[in-house]
């Protein structure tokens, strides 16, 4: 009886623990998989729009370290968008989901293709991605450019690099 006792013990107790590890993994492996897929979608939007999707992924990284479900105040998901700022666009585009993550890529994609349509500088493009219009004009005038500018385009050269361009 004792043994039989520690059998069913030990079994839900092995049961948790194998529980509390496997997911680990599994989700590990989904997340790779996952970022992978949105690599290929980025790719693909990148190319529609003529911008580096080495950037788009710089700025992923930046914005919310590939986690969909990211908020920082009202913005939303990889890029960290403003629906807000870009409800006009989400509509025209489709998206209204901005945790999707396509359809926030595409939406972030999109104000990067308009932001690069206004000025070619990345550093400016960068700035105004991040923060407010005016205090972006403002420091890119003074030649000041922001942390977020200059890091977000270092890590998209490097990335260029590490993907053979």
């Amino acid at each position: 009886m004792n043994n039989l006792k520690r059998k069913l013990l030990v079994t839900p107790v092995l049961l948790l623990l194998l529980a509390a590890v496997m997911p680990m993994n599994i989700l590990g492996n989904e997340a790779e998989e996952n970022r992978e897929s949105l690599r290929t979608y980025i790719e693909s939007i990148s190319e529609e729009y003529n911008i580096c999707p080495e950037l788009v992924e710089a700025i992923i990284e930046a914005e919310s370290n590939w986690n969909p479900q990211a908020v920082n105040g009202q913005c939303i998901g990889l890029m960290q968008i403003n629906s807000y700022w870009h409800q006009d666009r989400m509509e025209r585009l489709g998206a209204a989901d901005l945790t999707d993550p396509r359809q926030n890529i595409l939406v972030g994609i999109d104000y990067l293709s308009q932001l690069f349509s206004e000025n070619e500088d990345i550093y400016l493009v960068l700035m105004k991605y991040n923060m407010c219009q005016d205090t972006a004009d403002q420091k890119w005038r003074a030649g000041d450019y922001s942390n977020y500018a200059v890091s977000v385009a270092a890590r998209s050269s490097e990335l260029e690099r590490e993907h053979g361009k």
